[in-house]
C-alpha cells in the first residue's frame, strides 16, 4: 500500500516525457537517415544513437522510482512500542430481560448504549472495558484505548449476549474488581449500569472485596421506580408480558436505593439517568481520575520501504550519467584519415 497515493499521479507526467523522447528519438533518425546514409553516419559522427536510447531509458526508469518513493510505499509489519498515560474504567452493563422495560424509550438497554457511547466520546485518557452482566457476568471488550473497538462490542450487546437468567451485580464487581486490583485507588473505577434489582450472588461479600481492592464503584440507575412489565417477543415479534409462576404480569421498577448503598460503600456515586445532569457530572468526576503510566502498547505497523525505490532510481541516475553517448574512438583513426 502507498501512503501517499496521490504522488502516483506523477507517473503520468513521466508517461509524456516518455512519449516525447521516443518521438524526438525516431525523428532525428529519420532526419539524418534522409540527408545521408547509414555507413556515412558511422564514420563522420561519433554520437552513438544506442547508448544515447538507453541513457534517457535509465533516466525514465529513475524518474518512476523516485515517483514511487515519494508515494511512501509500505509493507510488512514493525512492532512499535507505545506507552501513554491513563486511567482505567470498566463499565458493566446490564443486560438482563428487564433491560427490555420501555419505560425509558425505545427501551431500557437500548438508551443504556446510547449514553454510554455519549460516555466514551467525552472520556479524556482513559481506557475503557466493557463487561456485560445478567445471571453471570462476562468481558465484552477489554480495557483498551480504543474508543471505536469499545463502540463496536457496545452495539452488539443485547438481552442474550449472556445465556444466564437473572439478575446478579455482584457478579462484574467481582470481575472488575479482580482485573483492577493491581490498579492505585485513584486511577480506576467500575461504573455499572442497571435497574437495580439483584436476585443472585453474594452482594455483601463483592462490596468487602471491592473496598479492599480501593475500587470506587458509580452506579447509573436507569429505569422509574413506577416500574414497567417486561416484554416478550417471538420471531421479533412482540408476544406478551413477562409473567410469573402464578400467572401475575412482572412490573420491574428501578431500585435507587440498592444502587445508592452499592456506591456509597465503596466511595463511589449514584446518578439517576432520569435527571438532566447525571451524565455530565459522571463525566467530570471520571475525567478527574488520575493518570497512570499504563502498561506499554504493542502496535504492528506497516513498515516505510520508500528507501528500497530510492536507491534503485540512484543506481538508474549514476548509469545515467556517466555511460559516455559517444562511441568509442579506435586508435589510429586520425593516421587512417591522413593515408586517404
Amino acid at each position: 500500500m502507498f501512503e501517499n497515493v496521490n504522488n502516483l499521479l506523477l507517473l503520468t507526467v513521466v508517461l509524456a516525457i516518455t512519449i516525447i523522447f521516443l518521438f524526438s528519438f525516431k525523428l532525428s533518425r529519420k532526419t539524418i537517415n534522409e540527408f545521408t546514409n547509414s555507413s556515412l553516419w558511422n564514420k563522420m559522427l561519433t554520437v552513438d544513437f544506442f547508448k544515447v536510447f538507453l541513457k534517457n531509458i535509465f533516466f525514465i526508469l529513475a524518474l518512476i522510482f523516485i515517483v514511487i518513493s515519494l508515494a511512501r510505499p509500505k509493507w510488512g509489519l514493525k512492532q512499535v512500542e507505545a506507552k501513554s498515560l491513563s486511567s482505567d474504567i470498566v463499565v458493566a452493563i446490564d443486560v438482563s430481560k428487564s433491560m427490555l422495560a420501555q419505560d425509558l424509550k425505545p427501551d431500557r438497554l437500548t438508551r443504556a448504549k446510547i449514553i454510554f457511547k455519549d460516555l466514551t466520546e467525552r472520556l479524556k485518557g482513559q481506557r475503557i472495558g466493557l463487561i456485560a452482566f445478567a445471571g453471570q457476568a462476562y468481558w465484552q471488550c477489554p480495557l483498551t484505548s480504543d474508543v471505536k473497538a469499545f463502540e463496536m462490542f457496545l452495539s452488539l450487546l443485547d438481552t442474550d449476549t449472556v445465556p444466564f437468567y437473572g439478575t446478579n451485580i455482584s457478579a462484574p464487581i467481582d470481575l472488575a474488581c479482580e482485573s483492577l486490583k493491581k490498579v492505585p485507588s485513584n486511577a480506576k473505577a467500575l461504573v455499572i449500569i442497571t435497574d437495580g434489582e439483584s436476585f443472585d450472588g453474594d452482594l455483601k461479600s463483592s462490596l468487602e472485596e471491592a473496598k479492599e481492592s480501593q475500587t470506587k464503584i458509580f452506579c447509573v440507575g436507569i429505569g422509574t421506580e413506577k416500574g414497567e412489565p417486561i416484554p416478550t417477543y417471538e420471531n421479533g415479534q412482540f408476544k406478551e408480558y413477562l409473567k410469573d409462576d402464578k400467572g401475575k404480569t412482572v412490573v420491574t421498577k428501578l431500585d435507587s436505593s440498592t444502587l445508592e448503598q452499592i456506591a456509597l460503600a465503596t466511595g463511589g456515586r449514584y446518578y439517576n439517568m432520569n435527571q438532566d445532569q447525571s451524565l455530565n457530572n459522571l463525566v467530570s468526576v471520571l475525567n478527574k481520575l488520575d493518570k497512570i503510566e499504563g502498561t506499554a502498547n504493542i502496535f504492528n505497523n506497516l513498515e516505510d520501504r520508500y528507501y528500497y525505490f530510492l536507491a534503485v532510481s540512484l543506481i538508474f541516475l549514476l548509469l545515467y550519467l556517466f555511460i559516455p553517448a559517444t562511441k568509442r574512438q579506435k586508435v589510429g583513426r586520425t593516421e587512417d584519415w591522413e593515408k586517404k
